[in-house]
């Protein structure tokens, strides 16, 4: 079998979108945490492991590694923008502060 054909078959597999889509969604979970406790961003990143783990076990390493790589950077996305929405949040309205008659 081609290189290509099982790539192919690999986005017909409902498993693998599945472990994808869990992967992204812990990678994102601290996004959406007021506070995150040292216990939690272990499990957090222990079950990341897991499912990027599973997916390198089933469908070898470059889906797995490509499955890593995206939710990293699905979680760093909402990472930042979490971290730019509360700074905006937290900034003074100086509109009607400084107001000079």
């Amino acid at each position: 079998m081609a290189m290509g054909s099982e790539t192919w078959h690999l986005l017909h597999e409902p498993i693998y979108w599945l472990l994808t889509a869990s992967s992204a969604a812990t990678a994102a979970t601290p996004a959406f945490l007021r506070s995150i406790s040292k216990a939690k961003a272990v499990t957090i990143a222990l079950l990341w492991t897991t499912l990027c783990g599973i997916t390198i076990i089933m469908f070898g390493l470059t889906p797995g590694l490509t499955t890593a790589l995206f939710s990293l950077l699905i979680g760093l996305l909402l990472f930042v923008a979490s971290l730019v929405m509360s700074g905006i949040k937290s900034m003074p309205n100086q509109r009607f502060e400084d107001r000079k008659p």
